[in-house]
């Protein structure tokens, strides 16, 4: 393992059963395995060969990193800048339409669906920047390595640990976050544990809250993972990669990748030139044999079947168009084990991967499993983003109104669907029938306003169309 890939220290998972947890790390195997693919590292990737001397050679497998472009895909079909969150109080939507612009939250949502596609598992949770002034609330993200479910159900983990890197004071710390369900004051509590080269640090001396009641019930993290069930570890809180079962696929569009580079490097072009030419003398006057002047060109042998040229130009013809049908069959594998369909990853006569737009058109298949993602990763942000807005307003002083209403989540599927007509057939209908509820609705759907604000901009009492 590098030197800079992450993994929960032995000391917290310690710290962890002396707070009475049974800390499950039957995933960790299947995570870091799932890290090694998407980050182009796994072993597979070291090629050995035997050369013409008999020496053993070693050699990186060329890779164009299907995992990571199997989870990107996903990220990048799931969250967008046009995805949309919203709720149904006025002020709670002010503040939380400021907060994600702030923050960034949908580029950021975006790494998170990633990693959690790559690795099966990611979250937000929120953390607390509490000082003499007052207090701050925000979201920190996390991928699987650094998620540590404590309790859960068939409903989802109810109580969960984060692991982090931090720096105190120049120097190098681990850092653990329990969030925790509190019995005595019915609400969650965040409690902090810092640690450095194996030691508890006394976290409220660095300046650290060590235990936070966040006074509200709602979870104070919110977990994503596709939409996929767990094969790998029975009953696991922990989610699958979506490319798990794909892992021969990767290695196929990888093989098939690499072979023709090395196809391309094997028929190139050699010159066999006569040894009179390359051959030099020493002081002495003796000869001194260049077997090989360089990568094209060598030196030719003296044999009864030479030619009498001095120059001999040996040029085979590429494979190219093979090696081609084999990368994009492979491809078309990945696609389809992935949940994208046969023809998300086939080339196009350019060479060139098509692009989505062209081909989700009629993929049932995709459309499908968007749709069931989508499913899973609303819950996670509705739970994230209600516990964010019940904090805003306790702690931070934030104009929120205590009964702020369902928190929802417009995703952007104009990747899917077209978009766009369907936004002009909602205006037709409205230009046609004039009900001020179906102009609410449409600035709700498509411009996020809250139910409320809708209702304002458009007055019930509006006049409807006589002819209707």
């Amino acid at each position: 393992m590098a030197t800079d890939e992450f993994s929960v220290p032995a000391h917290v998972t310690k710290k962890l059963k002396e707070l009475g947890y049974s800390v499950d790390n039957s995933m960790d195997t299947y995570i870091q395995a799932w890290y090694d693919w998407y980050s182009g590292k796994a072993d597979w990737y070291k090629d050995g060969y035997t050369d013409l001397q008999g020496c053993s050679r070693k050699r990186d497998r060329l890779t164009i990193r299907p995992a990571k472009r199997v989870a990107s895909e996903w990220a990048s079909l799931l969250v967008t800048d046009d995805t949309q969150v919203s709720v149904e109080g006025a002020a709670a939507n002010e503040w939380l339409q400021d907060y994600l612009d702030r923050a960034n939250f949908w580029p950021t949502g975006q790494l998170i669906a990633e990693k959690a596609f790559a690795l099966g598992t990611a979250a937000w949770a929120l953390w607390f920047d509490v000082r003499d002034s007052g207090a701050e609330v925000k979201v920190r993200r996390y991928d699987a390595r650094m998620v540590r479910p404590l309790s859960w159900d068939e409903e989802g983990v109810t109580e969960c640990a984060f692991v982090t890197r931090a720096s105190v004071k120049g120097k190098r710390a681990d850092q653990l976050q329990v969030h925790a369900w509190d019995a005595e004051t019915a609400s969650y509590h965040i409690r902090t544990y810092l640690f450095m080269e194996g030691r508890q640090l006394d976290a409220e001396a660095e300046g650290i809250l060590e235990d936070f009641d966040t006074e509200q019930a709602c979870p104070t993290f919110g977990i994503v993972k596709p939409a996929l069930e767990n094969t790998c570890v029975d009953l696991s809180p922990y989610g699958q990669s979506v490319f798990a079962d794909a892992l021969d696929a990767i290695k196929a569009v990888d093989l098939a990748y690499d072979s023709m580079f090395q196809e391309v490097e094997l028929t190139a072009a050699k010159v066999f030139v006569d040894e009179s030419m390359v051959d030099v003398r020493s002081q002495d006057g003796k000869v001194i044999p260049s077997p090989k002047v360089d990568g094209r060109l060598f030196r030719r042998l003296a044999g009864k079947d030479v030619t009498k040229d001095l120059i001999d130009i040996y040029s085979p013809n590429i494979r190219i168009e093979p090696l081609r049908s084999a990368f994009d069959v492979a491809l078309a594998e990945l696609g389809e084990l992935c949940g994208f369909g046969q023809q998300y990853f086939a080339l196009d006569k350019s060479g060139g991967m098509k692009t989505a737009t062209e081909v989700t058109a009629d993929n049932s298949a995709l459309m499908r499993n968007v749709r069931k993602h989508e499913n899973v990763l609303r819950g996670a942000i509705q739970r994230v983003v209600t516990s964010l807005l019940n904090c805003a307003r306790i702690h931070c002083g934030a104009a929120i109104e205590e009964d702020f209403g369902a928190v929802m989540v417009q995703f952007d599927d104009s990747v899917i669907t077209d978009t766009q007509t369907e936004k002009n057939m909602a205006l037709a209908e409205i230009a046609a029938l004039g009900v001020p509820a179906l102009k609410q609705r449409y600035l709700m759907e498509w411009h996020g306003f809250s139910e409320q604000e809708a209702a304002e901009a458009v007055p019930s009492a509006a006049v409807v169309d006589e002819g209707f």
